[in-house]
């Protein structure tokens, strides 16, 4: 059975565009090929947001919980790092 995520994972790169495709958006059939700094701008905050929001949406999803036992006999709840550091894949940003 496949986990909910795999799915987060697959979707990823059909919802967000390369960086081609995504400048493709705003120069259209420009000939010129001229973009102002403030569209550029634009382009690269909006770029930079859709990874975020994409990111942010696999860490809270793939974030794991580890118990420990502390000395009283209850536990400590420890977030591993390392599954929210590594929720999405750099090689996602094309």
């Amino acid at each position: 059975m496949r986990k909910f995520t795999d799915k987060i994972n697959e979707s990823i790169e059909d919802k967000i565009p390369t960086v081609k495709e995504y400048v493709e958006r705003f120069t259209g059939d420009d000939e010129d090929g001229y973009l102002r700094w403030d569209t550029v701008e634009h382009m690269c905050k909006e770029f930079a947001r859709l990874h975020v929001e994409v990111a942010l949406k696999a860490a809270s999803e793939k974030a794991t919980v580890n118990t420990e036992p502390d000395y009283r006999g209850g536990e400590w709840s420890i977030v591993d790092t390392d599954s929210i550091l590594n929720a999405y894949p750099l090689d996602n940003i094309k």
